[in-house]
Formats: C-alpha cells, sequence, structure tokens
C-alpha cells in the first residue's frame, strides 16, 4: 500500500512539472505586435553595424563594439531587459507558428519601407 502512494505521488509530481514544462502560457512573454517591432531594430541595426566604417576601408563583418551599443539603445528605447528579450525569444522558439506570424508581419514592413524609399 506505501509503494502505491509513494508511486502516486511521484507520478503526480511528474505530471505537474512536465505540464508547467510545456505549457501555452505566455506570461512574461514581449506580445508580439512589441516583438515584431523589437526585432525590426534589432534586424536593422545588424545591418547599420556592418555599414559602419573606422577607416578608409570597407567593412565585411559587423562592428561588433557598435552592435553591442545598437542592441543596448534599442533595448532601452522599447523599455526591455536582455533577460526579457532572451525569455521572450525561448518562447517563441517552442512556438514556431507564433514566430512565423511576427516575421511574416515584419516583411510586409520592410516591403512597405522599400518601396517608399527605393534605392538609388
Amino acid at each position: 500500500m506505501k509503494l502505491k502512494k509513494s508511486f502516486a505521488a511521484i507520478f503526480l509530481t511528474v505530471c505537474f512539472t512536465s505540464c508547467k514544462l510545456f505549457s501555452k502560457s505566455n506570461d512574461g512573454v514581449i506580445q508580439p505586435d512589441n516583438m515584431k517591432l523589437i526585432l525590426s531594430d534589432l534586424h536593422i541595426a545588424e545591418v547599420y553595424s556592418s555599414m559602419v566604417n573606422d577607416s578608409l576601408y570597407q567593412v565585411r563583418d559587423k562592428n561588433k563594439d557598435s552592435l553591442a551599443v545598437y542592441y543596448k539603445t534599442v533595448l532601452t528605447h522599447h523599455n526591455i531587459t536582455k533577460e526579457q528579450l532572451v525569455q521572450s525569444i525561448k518562447w517563441y522558439k517552442m512556438h514556431p507558428a507564433e514566430l512565423d506570424s511576427v516575421y511574416a508581419d515584419m516583411i510586409t514592413d520592410f516591403s512597405k519601407l522599400e518601396s517608399e524609399y527605393p534605392v538609388k
């Protein structure tokens, strides 16, 4: 009888723990509309950091010092911490349909910008 109670207690503990690990709850996760803006700004920062030249020679790699400053500026602008961003990215990685939706909206926005400001 004691073995059955122990087994039941272990089983319930595992069930509750696994339910929490694979929960679809998005508490503390950056909402899709905000995530779209943040990721857009981060992608723009990545591109810009690869275009910044510290010398007369063209730089093919990202300027990591500048990129760190740009990332910090983006996080400050959106009033989030690095930890919140990392937590949200982990959540979106576990929910790829949500992430695809965010990126689909980003592509639409970037296409609009590209049509408004064509490359000369």
